[in-house]
């Protein structure tokens, strides 16, 4: 598939700006902020705040992706298969009703090949969100790089990873004198020997199990009443909550990857909606909120705290950092940097909290990315961070000591680094066996392929 480049029109900056007003509002109904982090990309939702081209410099940015839209995971697609098979198995009558699709339906995964991999054949295509991203920040960025450097791209092992941060990498070098050698891929194993040199930070630590503390899941309500509403609009498919759920997915997957589906017309918003929230407890308590992620997400900011504290020229003049992952790892990062204080109180498991900052398809959807931008006062010289979560800025709930809501990096690092004394190291709350990497070291050692 030919990638092409695709700019958003966002304004960058306070000087790009006009103010506008409108009485209307429509993002409520769009479907994509309720995929569960299951669907294609979706931009987060911001408070407003601008961004003073004269009186800030950019400095240096840190950018940590997700991978881009990809189909379903092996053990998901049983999941799937299994629904689809018992619908289309069923013996109907009359093929009426939001489920009359069944008739002629047909399974969106033509092939098991491409399972776990990135889509690349819809308006939602994995690897060309990858690619146009790649080219947005070139286009924003592009004056901290140097036509004649190479850029190190660090990803995962997985393959939909490394093909993620290609795409990204084309993207990225159009446009440049020298695109064929403007970018090096780095890939890091997805193996506990890796020790805390990861950017799969949960793999290796030993005592981690994603189960703990989540002891009451949420019990779905709307999910049942959905089920009966589809059965008596639509009779003779027998359909079940659990057959709910497994449609609310494979709407999300086949958007991935054909851009349309008839199953999301079937479906009510106020299944998505719970649906939704079901996700969004399971990752909040399972993974975001969990009493080991700071210890996980502490190897990904300590890392970026050096790089931005230290002088560009230790790095070859290296100025904008880029790496890629799962939508696990940029929850431990959310947390471990601070964005996720602005969820104040737990998610509660036997109501819907629609109040909650902590939104999958807000921070993590397919294709999700952090920006943190190190910003320098021209009056003064300080430093402050500004940090975007899906091109929405969202400040720190408790560092906005800087400019504009901004943090200062000096007090950004205290307040990590405090909470990093009180919590303990990576190496020791992981049980990292001795002989292997105790700290993250491949953005210093990539040069020289010590990784």
């Amino acid at each position: 598939m030919r990638l092409e480049t695709v700019l958003s029109g966002i304004p960058l900056t306070r000087s790009a700006l006009s103010k506008e007003y409108w009485q209307n509002d429509n993002s409520e109904h769009n479907l994509l902020k309720y995929m569960g982090g299951m669907g294609p990309y979706v931009q987060g939702h911001g408070y407003g705040l601008e961004y003073d081209e004269n009186a800030f410099d950019v400095e240096q940015v840190f950018i940590f992706a997700r991978h881009g839209e990809r189909y379903p995971t092996t053990s998901l697609n049983n999941d799937l298969r299994k629904t689809f098979d018992k619908l289309k198995g069923a013996q109907v009558d009359n093929y009426v009703g939001p489920m009359s699709f069944v008739k002629d339906w047909t399974y969106f995964v033509e092939d098991d090949s491409l399972l776990e991999q990135e889509t690349n054949t819809s308006c939602f295509s994995g690897l060309q969100d990858m690619y146009n991203f790649g080219a947005e920040i070139r286009r924003k960025y592009g004056n901290l790089i140097d036509d004649e450097a190479t850029v190190p791209l660090f990803a995962s092992g997985s393959k939909r990873v490394c093909d993620s941060a290609t795409a990204f990498g084309k993207g990225f070098g159009k446009g440049f004198d020298n695109d064929q050698n403007q970018y090096k891929l780095i890939i890091l194993p997805e193996k506990r020997s890796q020790g805390a040199n990861t950017l799969t930070s949960g793999r290796s630590c030993k005592p981690y199990h994603k189960k703990q503390g989540y002891t009451q899941k949420y019990i779905a309500k709307t999910l049942v009443e959905e089920s009966k509403r589809l059965n008596r609009e639509s009779p003779g498919f027998n359909i079940t909550s659990e057959d709910v759920t497994n449609l609310i997915r494979y709407c999300a997957f086949e958007l991935n990857a054909k851009g349309s589906s008839e199953v999301c017309n079937a479906l009510s918003m106020d299944a998505f909606i719970e649906h939704e929230y079901m996700r969004d407890t399971e990752l909040y308590y399972t993974k975001a909120n969990h009493p080991l992620t700071f210890t996980l997400g502490s190897v990904y900011v300590n890392a970026t705290l050096q790089l931005l504290s230290e002088n560009p020229a230790e790095h070859q003049n290296q100025r904008v950092w880029v790496s890629f992952s799962h939508d696990t790892d940029l929850l431990y990062f959310l947390n471990a940097i601070g964005i996720l204080e602005n969820q104040q109180t737990a998610l509660p498991t036997d109501s819907v909290a629609f109040a909650r900052f902590f939104r999958t398809s807000e921070l993590v959807p397919m294709g999700a990315r952090i920006v943190i931008e190190q910003l320098v006062d021209k009056t003064n010289g300080e430093k402050i961070v500004r940090i975007l979560v899906n091109d929405a800025v969202i400040p720190l709930q408790n560092c906005q000591d800087g400019p504009l809501f901004t943090c200062r990096l000096s007090t950004l690092r205290h307040v990590f680094y405090e909470k990093l004394r009180k919590n303990g190291s990576f190496s020791k709350r992981c049980e990292v066996k001795s002989g292997r990497p105790e700290y993250l070291s491949f953005y210093w050692d990539w040069v020289d392929g010590k990784y």
